[in-house]
Formats: structure tokens, C-alpha cells, sequence
């Protein structure tokens, strides 16, 4: 068990470390207890409503999890990249139920860990213990802040704060435009506002210089767009 512990260690130290990590780097790590997996883009990994059967260790790619509004529409809770852990919270509820799908963005490396030994891997190494209450620390500082925001600022701060995660989300590429291809109703339920409310705040930063659209609906920024919204410091 010790040894298999330490293959854990090992992992979670590469996939910290390591940008570009392939499958056949992390077949040493592969045990009963740790297996290798693998899910395409836009595969589902999780679907909403499972139980927690075992954790799983995204070690690259993006991912994203996603909830069914009360009109139907499906809405995006969080954005994630890994290396991170699904399961942790879980693991210390009651009914042990997974709320929102999670569903692979990106083609994504990753490992099935078994729950029993994760366990005795948490009480056992502080390591492991430190990665997963970082995990959990970045979820609750990220529900916070979004919380935060409904809140207390309008909504049209809410929508630039909105448009830089966005480009925060995609690394901030100075080189690169952002294009936004999510319909009106769904940044609406992100957002906690109405279509008509969406609809009236883009074309009001539209006329700021701030956005510009194109007749389906999608929502591009310059580079230089969003340094001027970052610099407003609605972040």
C-alpha cells in the first residue's frame, strides 16, 4: 500500500510540474488501484446524478460542469483545467451525489483511483491531503466570488466581469481574440438576468467599443478590448 501511495505522490508531483504530459508518461503509475483513462472531447465523465463510486484524477485537459436551468437550458457552473480532482466534496456528504455533469472540453488524460485507497491515502499521506484541500479551496473561492458578484454589482459589471473570465479562462492571449459562442439564454442563467437584460447590455457595450457581434449571435473581443475592461478592475 505504501509504495502505491507514493505512485500517487508521483503523479499528482508530474502532473503539477509537467505541461506536456502524454499517455505513455504516465503508464508507471498505472496500478489496481490507479487506473489510466482516457475521454474525448465533449464526453461525458460524470453525468449528473451518479453516485460516488471512485475518485477521478484529471491529469490534462479541460473540462466543464454544466446544470439543466428551470426553462431547460443547460448552464455552465465552472470552467476547469486540470490537474484536478473529481469527487472530493463527495466524499464527505451524505447521499454522495454528483449535482452537475461533467463533461470533457478537451481530449483528457487521466486516472480512476479507488475510493477505499484514496482514503487511506488521504489519512495516511499530508501530501495528498494538502493537494485535495487546495482542490476544495478553489471551488469554494470560486462559487464565493461568483456569488459575490449576483450580489453586489450591477448587471452590466457582472456581464464584463463575465467577459474577462472568459478571457482569463482561455490564458489571456494577447495574440488572440476571444470569441464567445454561448447563446443569450444561457449567460442570462449564468448571469442571474433575463435575455432581454443580456441583449441590452451588449449592445450597450457595443456602442462603448468594448465588443463587437456577428449576426449569429457570437460575441467577439480584441486583445485590446479586454485590456480596457480589465483595467475598469470589475474582476
Amino acid at each position: 500500500m505504501e509504495k502505491t501511495i507514493e505512485k500517487l505522490e508521483g503523479l499528482i508531483k508530474l502532473a503539477e510540474n509537467s505541461s506536456n504530459i502524454r499517455s505513455k508518461d504516465l503508464q508507471p503509475f498505472v496500478n489496481p488501484n490507479m487506473l489510466f483513462a482516457y475521454y474525448e472531447k465533449e464526453e461525458t465523465i460524470i453525468p449528473c446524478g451518479q453516485k460516488l463510486s471512485e475518485i477521478i484524477y484529471i491529469v490534462k485537459g479541460e473540462f466543464i460542469l454544466t446544470r439543466n436551468s428551470i426553462e431547460g437550458n443547460q448552464v455552465m457552473i465552472a470552467r476547469v483545467w486540470g490537474p484536478d480532482f473529481l469527487g472530493i466534496p463527495q466524499l464527505v456528504t451524505k447521499d454522495k451525489i454528483f449535482y452537475s455533469q461533467i463533461s470533457a472540453i478537451t481530449n483528457c488524460l487521466a486516472f480512476r483511483i479507488n475510493l477505499q485507497f484514496f482514503k487511506e491515502a488521504m489519512m495516511t499521506s499530508a501530501f495528498v491531503s494538502y493537494t485535495c484541500v487546495k482542490s476544495m479551496a478553489s471551488s469554494v473561492v470560486k462559487n464565493y466570488r461568483h456569488i459575490e458578484r449576483l450580489r453586489l454589482f450591477t448587471p452590466k459589471e457582472n456581464m464584463l466581469s463575465y467577459l474577462y473570465r472568459k478571457w482569463a479562462e482561455a490564458g489571456e492571449d494577447l495574440q488572440k481574440p476571444l470569441c464567445i459562442t454561448e447563446k443569450r439564454a444561457v449567460i442570462a442563467d449564468e448571469l442571474g438576468i433575463t435575455v432581454r437584460t443580456v441583449c441590452r447590455i451588449l449592445s450597450s457595450l457595443k456602442e462603448e467599443g468594448l465588443i463587437t457581434t456577428e449576426k449569429n449571435g457570437n460575441i467577439h473581443c480584441s486583445p485590446e478590448q479586454l485590456v480596457m475592461i480589465r483595467k475598469m478592475n470589475l474582476i
